[in-house]
């Protein structure tokens, strides 16, 4: 019976240790994947604060008609938008809401390409919140969005 015991005893022995190993991979690997899901979700959270600022954007340059570019025809009173009218707009109200913020909002375009719709598209940056091997240092987000205006 001692020596069963015995050799029970020189087996645990000789496996001590073997375990902490093991358990710092898997914390490394634990640790990679948290971090990997924080980027990512900040560069979600990124990608529709751009969104919502290209929204509001476009929303302000719809509205840059005045009284004089509206028109009647068939019974409705419609709007016409101006190019240089829908991008001095858009231009204008994204100096105003990125001012509050230092990071680069830049406008590539600003469109009315049918003449009651405001195409607005923006590209911004955004750069993992800290800096690792596994993921690039940043990435520029493009994002577009359209508003029509309506008279009612």
């Amino acid at each position: 019976m001692r020596a069963r015991a015995r050799a029970g005893l020189r087996w645990t022995r000789g496996e001590r240790g073997s375990v902490l190993p093991l358990i710092l991979v898997f914390l490394m690997i634990g640790l990679t994947a948290a971090y990997v899901l924080v980027a990512a979700t900040s560069l979600s959270i990124e990608r529709k604060r751009l969104l919502t600022i290209a929204d509001a954007v476009a929303l302000s340059a719809s509205e840059s008609f005045s009284a004089a570019d509206v028109v009647f025809s068939d019974g409705e009173l419609q709007p016409v938008l101006s190019q240089t009218r829908v991008e001095d707009r858009a231009l204008a109200t994204l100096d105003d809401l990125s001012a509050a913020r230092a990071d680069s909002i830049t406008l590539d375009s600003a469109t009315a390409p049918d003449g009651v719709t405001a195409h607005v598209v923006i590209t911004g940056a955004w750069s993992p919140p800290l800096a690792h091997a596994l993921l690039p240092t940043g990435i520029r987000i493009t994002v577009s969005s359209d508003a029509r205006v309506v008279l009612s």
